[in-house]
């Protein structure tokens, strides 16, 4: 009788399981180190918060047309501003052009098992998307600033939006928090980013890993990409330009832009 007790409550556990999102089992079962806490709290301590101009003088890339605002939804734009990559000198540019077609997780989130789908962050559901690249490319047309690609497991997104109940219950978390509170919080929402491997910058997704010809991390077909598109995505000329430089110091010179 106690073993079918047992059983029961095993089953009822795992029914339970199956309603809580993805990514709040994943955020709650973390365990975090030493190391992960007391970076948390540097980060907390230097964080300050930057005020964005409600309209820049100079567009910070060549003809774009569209607001910076993409997908106001997303969970990490409640602390991270439109344009989040900052440090990297080299490549902040660069990365932030993503920004307004892809979510953060598709490149702050390793795992091997997720697809990448379009996805609109404020209807919450999936999307026929348009890949605008290639001669073709007219960016004094505003693109819809809220499909992006997105990570899922088995259809299922791993991140967060603003409206999840569980999202929610975090902001109220921190705003009751003390310093060390925060920084435990902050280390367990950040540790499936992989953004420990160092104190300087986040580390996501090397560009090299989307942009080459041999196997790609994103099946860019089903994204809705043609051969032409498929190729000048793989074979993009900035990747394979900006990996002849691993460190900051190392200078840019005419003869490695032609290589």
């Amino acid at each position: 009788m106690k073993i079918y007790f047992l059983l029961f409550l095993f089953v009822v556990k795992l029914a339970f399981a199956a309603e809580i999102p993805l990514h709040q089992q994943k955020i709650e079962s973390t365990v975090i180190n030493q190391n992960a806490l007391d970076l948390s709290v540097k980060k907390l301590r230097e964080h300050r918060d930057v005020e964005i101009a409600e309209k820049l003088v100079i567009p910070p890339f060549h003809k774009q047309a569209g607001e910076l605002e993409t997908a106001s939804q997303s969970f990490c734009r409640t602390c991270h501003t439109p344009l989040p990559h900052q440090k990297a000198l080299r490549t902040r540019t660069f990365n932030n052009m993503h920004v307004k077609f892809m979510a953060c997780e598709t490149c702050h989130f390793e795992n091997e098992k997720l697809s990448y789908r379009w996805f609109d962050m404020e209807k919450t559901k999936f999307v026929s998307g348009e890949l605008r690249i290639g001669k073709k490319l007219d960016n004094e047309n505003v693109r819809p600033t809220n499909p992006k690609i997105a990570p899922f497991l088995n259809d299922e997104r791993i991140f967060l939006l603003k409206n999840d109940d569980f999202a929610k219950q975090i902001a109220a978390m921190w705003k009751s928090a003390n310093e060390s509170e925060k920084a435990t919080l902050h280390a367990k929402i950040h540790a499936q980013l992989n953004w420990q491997k160092t104190e300087n910058s986040h580390q996501g997704t090397p560009c090299q890993d989307c942009h080459n010809d041999k196997k790609s991390k994103l099946d860019l077909q089903k994204l809705g990409a043609n051969p032409e598109q498929v190729q000048a995505i793989q074979t993009h000329i900035i990747p394979r330009f900006l990996e002849h430089y691993k460190n900051d110091d190392q200078r840019i010179t005419i003869r490695e832009m032609l290589r």
